[in-house]
């Protein structure tokens, strides 16, 4: 977790944690936002100025040796997540004195900094920083997961090229720019490095699959339900979106919750819904495709589930000591605690869904409630993207290092990084379930909720039996 969980990301967390929102350091100048918004704003590619060199063949190896020693003194891992960090610097030593431009120079700091198989830690170029800070990233119109077998469309952004030429979830891709797609996948599997997971892994590579600049054309083959195919050719569009709370009552009276990413604006909506709603017989908080944002949006909206001091998380850094400063703003303690008496909100029960694109702070989130008995999960294991980093380091030129210095646990101790959160009980759509429109997982959590209720009613009848007199 960083300045907001999860690459492609959004804004920068003004108090602390977790930026998985991931702009994952990609291995160029362009990255593509995993944690696709439903409601962006498509903007035009001329708002994206040409790159500028900034840097000659001295700083270029400033800044290389700069970055290599703030991770070699600062990274949370001593072990460097069994990576040798002295060899790297060999080995990269030479490719930055090869390197005769910026973008190359950024790109190999990229790659340098996936070395260590980790999410969080990345190099920005100073253009990918800037879109980061404006919420802004390029995408394609459309998002894919791996699904029976298959490289499937699981989402389809409003006012794209690619809404507009009929793409649909459930498509199965089977060619990109007349390549088939498994090839494009295997290509760019030779150059990736494994990250957090392999669920983070195979969404980097995605990614990367159908990365480009902002306005340049792809072509995509895609097959539909009834084995049609449509041949499809969109361009790459700079979006920007704005994290937002939605929310809707289902039909059996429980509340549905969503929103995209722990981001400032977000605690006041949350809040807000959660006081409308609070008398709710259920509340499901759905959480797929949260890359997770900022600690200081995360701890309150915990509270509001909390009528008593809980702890909800855990911490660790490469000293063993809390960080005397987080984000530049506080001392991290390596116990997080939420909730006060009076300050509970919403006392019902709670269902979190989650997927393989749930990460960073949506994890921790997630594993509190759930290991603190407030809340069930279902859905599919999240990224096991969950590290935190502490502040972002500028470089000259203007590119920033983004660097691990936390390590973070559920409340009893459970590591997140790497595995994640396994659910209470796993739901995974199939192709027909998104062709179809049908949502098992949240289907599954309504269940849930109801099943919870009637055991309830049933529990206080047989106590309000007992408590009558003979």
């Amino acid at each position: 977790m960083n300045r907001a969980a999860h690459q492609p990301r959004r804004k920068p967390f003004a108090l602390l944690l977790f930026v998985l929102l991931f702009l994952f350091a990609l291995d160029g100048s362009t990255q593509e936002k995993p944690n696709t918004p439903t409601t962006p704003q498509i903007l035009s590619a001329a708002s994206e100025p040409a790159a500028k060199q900034r840097l000659t063949a001295k700083d270029r190896k400033e800044v290389f040796e700069k970055v290599w020693k703030e991770i070699h003194d600062h990274y949370y891992d001593a072990s460097y997540n069994g990576v040798d960090w002295n060899e790297v610097r060999r080995r990269y030593a030479p490719l930055v004195e090869a390197t005769r431009k910026d973008q190359d120079f950024y790109a190999l700091m990229s790659q340098m900094t996936s070395e260590l198989h980790d999410a969080h830690t990345r190099f920005n170029s100073p253009e990918q920083w800037k879109n980061f800070r404006r919420q802004q990233g390029v995408t394609v119109g459309f998002s894919v997961d791996d699904m029976d077998t298959k490289t499937v469309v699981t989402n389809v952004i409003p006012g794209t090229d690619a809404a507009r030429a009929g793409i649909e979830p459930g498509m199965v891709v089977l060619r990109v720019d007349d390549t088939p797609v498994a090839d494009r996948i295997a290509e760019v599997e030779k150059k990736r490095q494994p990250s957090s997971s392999e669920r983070a892994t195979r969404w980097f590579i995605y990614n990367r699959v159908f990365a480009g600049p902002a306005d340049t054309p792809v072509k995509v083959t895609l097959q539909r339900g009834d084995g049609s195919l449509l041949e499809a050719n969109v361009r790459r569009q700079i979006y920007s979106a704005t994290p937002e709370v939605t929310t809707h009552v289902l039909p059996s009276g429980n509340v549905y919750i969503r929103f995209d990413g722990f981001q400032r604006p977000i605690t006041k909506e949350f809040r807000q819904a959660l006081q409308k709603f609070r008398d709710a017989p259920g509340l499901i908080v759905d959480l797929r495709r949260n890359g997770g944002g900022d600690l200081a949006v995360l701890l309150p909206i915990a509270g509001y589930f909390y009528g008593k001091k809980t702890l909800f998380a855990k911490d660790s850094t490469r000293t063993g000591k809390p960080l005397s400063s987080y984000v530049g703003l506080f001392k991290l303690p390596l116990q997080l605690y939420v909730g006060r008496p009076g300050e509970q909100i919403y006392s019902g029960p709670v269902v979190i869904l989650v997927d393989a694109h749930s990460a960073s702070s949506s994890e921790v989130f997630a594993a509190g409630m759930q290991d603190t008995l407030r809340a069930k999960v279902i859905g599919s294991q999240s990224c096991g993207c969950v590290l935190g980093i502490a502040k972002p380091r500028v470089m000259k030129g203007g590119g920033v290092l983004e660097m691990s210095e936390v390590l973070w646990f559920s409340p009893k101790g459970r590591k997140l990084e790497g595995t994640g959160i396994i659910p209470d009980k796993i739901v995974v759509p199939s192709v027909v379930d998104l062709q179809r429109r049908r949502d098992p997982v949240l289907a599954e959590a309504d269940k849930s909720l109801v099943r919870t209720a009637v055991l309830e009613s049933k529990a206080a009848t047989a106590r309000d039996g007992k408590s009558e007199p003979r």
